[in-house]
């Protein structure tokens, strides 16, 4: 018998509570299961991103960057043409090589068209709760403020929203506001004074600057170069800091021309789920809300 260099007997192998044997082996075999397949053969859950479909009446393609097989089962949701959304169905063809798939193909008589411009999801079929691999996994949610509409939606989209979980609010008033005074501290940044400026256009958003209705005697105006488009990018009681370009550093104070403050109509001003927020379902839902149209009361 083996021993060790303290005399005591050589073990190779240690098998749970059992007493220690020398040149113990043994031999085990386990099925693993994993979404709900149980054999040697593991398949872990698999999700994509669908991008576009067409359907011919015979044949749906779906633009994907995708890993899956050919005969296998997947449900595809989320594509706001309701017809082009299929459950249990089977990969037919794969579009692209392995590693490098851009899309794949499956039988069925949905006669839609070719869509574009939409967000949806594939996942295989087996796939169970967005916690144990369905969906697109998580969303790390991107900032839209500022944007327009068009932008915003397919920002979210990309992020991993469907089409269906994105909702529009009622545009925000956009009444027009009176500066009173314009602090170009540097020639790309400014510091606006304006009532309650800082609650109107949040970090972030795009504002206008307009001359305004000067008054009727020793008008005093934005500066010239103080018209256009600028973002918010800081905000503090009653005035806001914008970024630009060209600004002369200068303080005007004084302004008397009235209404030449308001949000960019069509851009985001605000939005549900804050930027930077992480670990949301791709199921969830997000709101956002654009600027009306620049009013006067």
């Amino acid at each position: 018998m083996a021993l060790d260099t303290g005399g005591n007997v050589q073990v190779d192998f240690v098998w749970g509570n059992y007493p220690m044997q020398p040149n113990d082996i043994r031999t085990e075999t386990a099925a693993v299961n994993i979404g709900g397949t149980t054999g040697s053969n593991l398949e872990a859950f698999q999700s994509a991103v669908v991008t576009a479909a067409s359907g011919n009446g015979t044949t749906v393609t779906y633009t994907s960057a995708n890993a899956f097989n050919v005969g296998q089962k997947v449900t595809i949701t989320g594509l706001a043409t309701a017809a082009l959304n299929l459950s249990n169905v089977f990969i037919a063809t794969l579009v692209g090589t392995e590693g490098a798939r851009t899309g794949f193909t499956v039988t069925n008589a949905a006669n839609a068209g070719e869509v574009t411009g939409q967000r949806g999801k594939v996942e295989a079929t087996n796939a169970l709760t967005a916690y144990d691999g369905a969906g697109i996994g998580f969303i790390n949610v991107p900032s839209v403020v500022g944007d327009t509409l068009a932008v915003a939606l397919d920002e979210l989209k990309d992020a991993g929203y469907e089409t269906a979980n994105i909702t529009t609010a009622s545009a925000a008033t956009n009444l027009r506001t009176s500066i009173t005074r314009f602090n170009a501290t540097s020639t790309t940044a400014a510091t606006i004074y304006a009532t309650s400026a800082n609650t109107n256009y949040p970090v972030g958003t795009k504002v206008t600057i307009v001359a305004g209705t000067p008054a009727a005697s020793a008008p005093v105006n934005p500066p010239a170069y103080a018209v256009g488009t600028f973002t918010v990018t800081a905000v503090a009681s009653g005035q806001i800091t914008v970024s630009g370009t060209g600004f002369t550093v200068a303080d005007t104070t004084g302004i008397n021309s009235t209404l030449n403050l308001a949000g960019l109509e069509a851009t985001i001003k605000s939005q549900t789920v804050a930027a930077g927020t992480a670990s949301v379902l791709s199921t969830a839902t997000i709101s956002v809300t654009p600027y009306a149209a620049a009013t006067v009361s």
